[in-house]
Formats: C-alpha cells, structure tokens, sequence
C-alpha cells in the first residue's frame, strides 16, 4: 500500500506504471471516480497497456458509462486478440444493452480460445437461455460446474433452470449443495431464497428473504414483497422504492433494445399501450401524458398524436434516455400520483405501460388519473393479471415476476375499481407482454374512459 506521499508522488508522475498502481489501490478502497482519472492518465501516457484498458473498462461499465467501457475493451481487443477475459467482459456490456445475439458470439469467442473458462460458460448459459435454448443453456451451466464445483451463482442459477423443465428433484440437489457454502460471505442469499421458494421449500426461503431485509432495511433487492407472496407479511402498497430505483437504473441502458420481427424475446408493453391508443382514437393534437415513461418507448410511438407529450418518471436514468428522444416537451422527475393530481383536467389521454404492475392497490393511481384527464380522456395501461383470484391482488410470482417488484392484479378487481373512481371500462384484453427466456407472459392490457363529472355524480346519487 502506498502511504500518502508516496500516493502524491505517483499522482504528478509521468510514469504509466505508477499511475496504473495508485488508480489499482483506489479501485480496491471503492473510489471509483478517482480510480478512472488515474488509469485514463496512465493510458494517455502509453496507451499499449491492454490489461489497463479491461480494468478501466470495468470500472467505466459499472458507472454506468458504457460507450466509453466499450471503447476500452475493444481497444484491449485489437491490443491483445488472444485474451478471452476482454471477450467475456465485453459480452457483459452487450448484455447490459440487451444485445443477446451479439453477447452469445462474444462469449464463445472467449470459449473457443479458452475452453475451461468457467465464468464464460455461466455467461453464455444466461445469455442463451434468454433466449430461449434452455437445454443448450443448461450444458454450458453444467460445464461451468465441472470446471468450478463451487461456482454457488451457476449452481442456483441451474436450479432455475431445471425448475423451468419441470425437473424439481434435481434442482433441489442442487439447492442442497449450494446450501453447504450459505456461510460465505459472498454467498447469493435472495436468489438461492428464490430457489427455495420455487422448489416448495417456503419456511427456508422466509429465513433467507428475512435475513436479507435485516441486512438491508431499505429493501432494495425486494425481499419484503417476496415474503408477502409467500404469505408471511401483509402485502405491501407498492415494490419498495429502493428496488426500483436499482432495478430501472440497471435497465435504463438496454431497455430501448427491441427485438427483431418474429424473436421471441423482448417487451413489447409499449406496443400494446400505443396500438391500444390508436384503437381508440384517431384523434391527433392530443395532450398526452406518459406516467412511467421510462426511457420514452411509448412517446415515440404515441408521439405523431400529441399536440403536447409530457413525460414523468421517478427514475432519473430512465429519463437520462428519455431526453435523447426529443419527442417529449416536457419531462418531470418524480412520484406519479403527486404529479396527476397536481395537474387536474390537464390531458386528453394517459399512458402508462409496465408502471402500475409495481403497485398493488391501485385506487390512489385510478384516482389521480380521474383527477388529470379531461371528461372522456383515455387511461390505457398494462398489468400482469392474478389468475388465481379475478377479484384480488397478489404478489408476482416466482418466475421472474415478484423479483422485479411486481404484482398480479385480477380482472373483476380492475373494473370494479375503475367503475368506483370514474371509469369506464373500453377493454380489459390479455396479450403477450413480454419474452423471457424465450417464453411468453401474458400482462392484461387495459383501457379505460373517463367519464363525465356530472354522469359520476348522477350515478352516485
């Protein structure tokens, strides 16, 4: 370790080498910021240093600064084409942009030059089973194992896996050897909790999810609406706000990633909302408001119909990309709810896609958008729907669905509600929302009409 004179000394040096240890030293305290200035000085020295680049293209990439992290790895690439590390790292971007195709081709590129690369083969494995070759998926797992028996991530990740195939008994083995390693540190407890829960071991999978909240009481992994759906809490009015704050920050950079025709994979909530509209409507001129927009992929779609596009978020990321759009005239950071109903009578028509599925009682938002839309204004927006119970709401399941902080809200529930707050219902449909791991899920999509303020009053009378 350097003491701080030597640290001064290699911060005005010219020397590459010095430059390169003091940013390795900030990297390990966590001064990230700092740790890139360094490593960007000693690459301007001599920017031959193909190590360097990866190290400060990790660094770049979990600031979120992924253009600039990609340059890097590229550049350690063409500096040293042998090494499959860069090639794995870059899938990991490519990952993180929704690029599965490109992300495949990177990780077997690092494969073929390194066949016993464990981390490769579990990224490969992820990557392809998104996109839906879940066999293909679970042999690269397997490899992955057999290189590195004590890989607890690819093991719990393989439990899902074979939970998918219906192949229960030979999750739980594995669930049971992960469980020898849970006193490590490092050791995945919310998604090894998950595995528990899907294999039917519910009272583990609450000791797993409550040791998870008393490490992090804000909940930003989302343990707390995990044990409400396994039925040990009340369920909570919404997903906690610091797991969505970290779950939309990570997702801000590829959601705008839409697949190809005819893939199966990908969301395709935005379409539905913005066919929904057209449907409805043909109307242009409108005021349009985007509650939840996201980084902007139903603006664009609903965009040629508004006289005014207005966009709030309360992830500042997603707005980050929203902006580059240029398609919304205004764009406003914050709770949804607050800003519908500080804006009354204000918009013809409310979008909202893959937004309220974070909610479970949906009567604040119902009212708030009965309060900002116009008589005969459309609220259009998607759910995942509770085909368990028409008349209630509950916790996502465990396929993916209560990990992103989500709810499941019944038919009968929705229109009922929406008749109580000043709604009419003009469709109540299922489609395919979304792809994962090559698979469909069904969200509800809904329209409803605003009625007229007297009509409400007539009717309550």
């Amino acid at each position: 370790m350097m003491n701080r004179k030597q640290r001064h000394a290699a911060a005005k040096s010219k020397n590459p080498a010095d430059l390169v240890a003091l940013a390795r030293i900030l990297a390990a305290e966590g001064k990230r910021d700092e740790s890139i200035r360094r490593y960007s000085q000693a690459l301007a020295i001599k920017p031959s240093l193909a190590d360097d680049h990866n190290d400060l293209a990790n660094l770049l990439q979990a600031a979120g600064r992924l253009d600039e992290a990609i340059a890097h790895y590229q550049t350690a690439i063409a500096l040293k084409p042998e090494e499959p590390v860069y090639y794995n790292n870059l899938g990991n971007v490519a990952v993180e942009r929704g690029l599965l195709e490109e992300a495949i081709g990177l990780y077997g590129k690092a494969i073929a030059l390194r066949s016993t690369y464990a981390e490769a083969h579990y990224n490969l494995a992820r990557a392809i089973i998104d996109f839906g070759q879940a066999e293909e998926g679970i042999t690269h797992y397997q490899r992955a194992l057999e290189l590195k028996p004590q890989y607890i991530s690819a093991r719990i990740a393989l439990g899902h896996v074979l939970i998918d195939q219906g192949r229960l008994v030979e999750a739980l083995d594995h669930a049971e050897i992960a469980s020898r390693s849970s006193h490590e540190a490092s050791f995945p407890l919310y998604q090894y909790g998950v595995l528990l829960a899907r294999c039917g071991c519910t009272d583990a999978a609450k000791i797993c999810f409550e040791t998870c909240l008393d490490r992090d009481p804000e909940d930003g992994a989302g343990a707390g609406l995990l044990l409400a759906g396994l039925g040990y809490r009340p369920m909570p009015e919404r997903a906690s706000s610091a797991q969505l704050d970290e779950y939309y920050a990570r997702r801000a950079n590829f959601w705008d990633q839409q697949p190809a025709s005819g893939e199966r994979v990908g969301y395709r909530g935005a379409d539905l909302v913005s066919a929904m509209l057209e449907r409805l409507t043909q109307d242009t001129g409108l005021d349009i408001i985007d509650a939840g927009c996201g980084t902007g992929l139903v603006g664009v779609r609903v965009a040629r119909k508004a006289r005014q596009l207005v966009g709030v978020d309360a992830s500042s990321p997603m707005l980050e990309m929203a902006k580059k759009r240029s398609v919304y005239h205004r764009l406003h950071r914050g709770d949804l709810i607050a800003f519908l109903n500080d804006h009354p009578a204000s918009f013809d028509a409310l979008t909202c896609a893959a937004t309220l599925i974070h909610f479970g009682d949906l009567r604040a938002a119902f009212a708030a958008a009965a309060v900002s839309l116009r008589d005969h204004g459309l609220f259009i927006f998607t759910l995942f729907p509770n085909e368990d119970d028409a008349d209630a709401v509950a916790a996502g399941t465990f396929d993916g669905y209560a990990q992103g902080g989500c709810f499941r809200h019944g038919r009968n529930y929705v229109a009922r509600l929406a008749e109580t707050t000043g709604f009419k219902v003009e469709a109540l449909e299922l489609d395919v929302h979304e792809y994962a791991r090559g698979k469909p899920k069904m969200g509800l999509i809904v329209a409803l009409r605003r009625r007229e303020r007297h009509d409400k009053q007539a009717s309550a009378a």
